[in-house]
């Protein structure tokens, strides 16, 4: 008996990523607010932001190799709202300390 895996829902995906981003941007508000002058956690932040894009550009291309399987859209849009959103949240962080 052969069992065939589901596809992840669209608004599942972009869900689960924009809650991602939320979790960090508030770990990153909470340790940029406890430590001022350590300015690492934006670069760690920003690293984390772009690991998880490139995360799910790869799981949108895997999709678009094998496209009976479901579809790459919503791992691509959620690649870039995690860029377009989690620099925004960066770059707010940031010009809250300073």
């Amino acid at each position: 008996m052969k069992s065939e895996r589901t596809p992840p829902k669209p608004g599942h995906i972009l869900r689960n990523n924009l809650l991602i981003l939320l979790a960090t941007a508030a770990v990153a508000a909470v340790l940029t607010g406890l430590f001022p002058e350590q300015s690492a956690y934006m670069i760690l932040f920003a690293f984390g932001y772009v690991l998880q894009a490139l995360v799910n550009i790869l799981i949108g291309v895997g999709y678009l190799v094998q496209p009976a399987q479901g579809s790459a859209a919503p791992y691509f849009l959620s690649a870039l709202l995690v860029l377009l959103i989690g620099f925004g949240a960066c770059a707010g962080i940031v010009t809250m300390v300073l």
